[in-house]
């Protein structure tokens, strides 16, 4: 089963850059350009995890969160937050959450994207494998 994840981040570049560093998996994406779009793509699909930047227009990605946190239907998806902000600023999200990711854009690599997004919902891949299995061999008495 395909697993969906929302990429909230008013900077195209980045959409892109973290759906190619995801692209080794099967995942399908959704994105939104500010926290009040996501509202809206979550009335027709709930993600299995989102990818959360804190400086957006409209609807911030701490509010998003807050929000995010106080809907009984939502409030389970786990959350990457990655800003260029420092952790510090949005202590306050982990009285909420203590188990969130927040990566500092400046220390973002492929290798600990692909990690903590698969430490979050385990990870899919295809395989070409194929199972030969040997005829049964009948034993007769003589």
């Amino acid at each position: 089963m395909t697993k969906t994840i929302m990429i909230i981040e008013n900077n195209e570049n980045c959409h892109d850059l973290y759906q190619t560093m995801l692209k080794d998996s099967e995942y399908k994406f959704i994105h939104a350009y500010d926290g009040y779009e996501a509202m809206e793509k979550m009335d027709e699909t709930i993600p299995d995890i989102i990818i959360l930047d804190m400086l957006m227009d409209m609807v911030t990605g701490d509010t998003f969160f807050m929000y995010l946190k106080n809907i009984p239907e939502y409030e389970n998806i786990p959350v990457i937050i990655i800003s260029s902000s420092p952790e510090r600023l949005y202590s306050h999200l982990r009285k909420t959450k203590p188990d969130i990711i927040f990566i500092e854009k400046r220390h973002l690599t492929r290798e600990r994207l692909v990690d903590e997004v698969n430490k979050k919902i385990p990870v899919t891949r295809k395989t070409n494998r194929v199972t030969f299995r040997l005829p049964e061999v009948v034993v007769h008495d003589s």
